[in-house]
């Protein structure tokens, strides 16, 4: 099948190029930046014989045959106009910004203001690509999947079939750690090497955080979250409290390795080992792992992902492999 990704000089992009390379039955016929039309995609990730030679121009790309597949990894809001041309030739889009995280609009519109194009939001859904309740529209029908972001990824894949099984969790305490490829590739002083190495820095208010309502839309309760950035290149790191948890931490984990029996992504801890973000780098794997104090009645939850995999391009190409009927983990293991 034919795919292009659009924003294809960014973190996402550049690793969602990476990873369709080796992809079995995806062939990436464009690759398109805006800033680096013209340029040698070699520049940027190395030559590969499965990928374009040369960066072209969005305008270019409207020129082209429509592909079957188009994975966007443009900042909110941008190339929805495009999206629109693209859903009339039937395409798929995948896409990885927020424009169409949220099942409605009042989701999007608390942190991001006005939606720019409710219509196009209405022929959208999202969701996590390792739930498999997840549905998918019908063959050769286009539409946009709004592929979720990083940290509510590395939760939803702990807390989601807690949910399922449990029903809604109303509060839960969350503290997330991100390298700092997370904040994207444009240059700012604070992420610079001087700067944060050997350095940890909590940023954003409780609350205020932009995953925050990805993380409530499935945990159904309120989720206090607090975002640090750390001196890596790459990782999510979340610990997640339960207070006064009416479960045990054997309960959980027996939950987890229940939902998780047929996927080859999720490693579920057992005993005293906890995830490690060294071990997820640069893979589409979810380490979890669960510790409970009985003294205070409190529940921990560990979950490691890459950001940059599975919290984007990987997990953006594990939606893509359901969406078409190929096996999920096709050019991801």
């Amino acid at each position: 099948m034919r795919v292009a990704v659009l924003g294809a000089t960014g973190y996402a992009g550049l690793m969602l190029l990476r990873l369709l390379a080796r992809h079995p039955e995806f062939q990436v016929c464009h690759a398109v930046s805006e800033h680096a039309a013209g340029a040698s995609l070699a520049d940027f990730l190395g030559p590969h014989p499965r990928l374009p030679k040369i960066l072209i121009a969005p305008d270019a790309f409207d020129q082209e045959e429509p592909p079957d597949i188009v994975f966007s990894a443009l900042a909110v809001g941008q190339g929805l106009e495009r999206m629109e041309r693209l859903l009339e030739a039937n395409v798929r889009i995948i896409d990885l910004a927020a424009s169409f995280r949220f099942k409605d609009l009042s989701g999007y519109e608390q942190f991001y203001g006005v939606h720019p194009h409710p219509r196009l939001h209405a022929q959208s859904f999202t969701g996590y690509a390792d739930d498999a309740r997840m549905m998918y529209p019908e063959p050769g029908r286009g539409a946009i999947l709004g592929n979720p972001g990083c940290y509510p990824t590395a939760f939803a894949v702990a807390i989601q079939p807690l949910v399922n099984r449990l029903g809604p969790l109303a509060y839960l305490l969350v503290d997330g750690k991100s390298g700092v490829s997370g904040a994207g590739r444009s240059p700012r002083a604070h992420l610079m090497m001087g700067e944060m190495a050997e350095n940890v820095e909590a940023y954003n208010h409780p609350g205020e955080h932009r995953h925050t309502p990805e993380m409530e839309q499935v945990s159904g309760g309120v989720v206090v979250f607090q975002p640090h950035l750390m001196p890596m290149r790459q990782g999510i790191f979340l610990t997640i409290y339960l207070t006064q948890a009416q479960i045990d931490a054997a309960k959980i984990r027996s939950i987890w390795q229940e939902a998780y029996a047929e996927n080859p992504f999720i490693v579920v801890h057992e005993g005293s080992r906890k995830p490690r973000t060294q071990s997820v780098r640069d893979s589409n794997l979810v380490e979890l792992a669960v510790s409970e104090d009985r003294r205070s009645q409190t529940i921990v939850i560990y979950s490691a992902i890459d950001n940059l995999v599975k919290g984007a391009g990987g997990q953006a190409i594990q939606h893509a492999n359901r969406w078409v009927g190929l096996d999920p983990a096709s050019g991801l293991l």
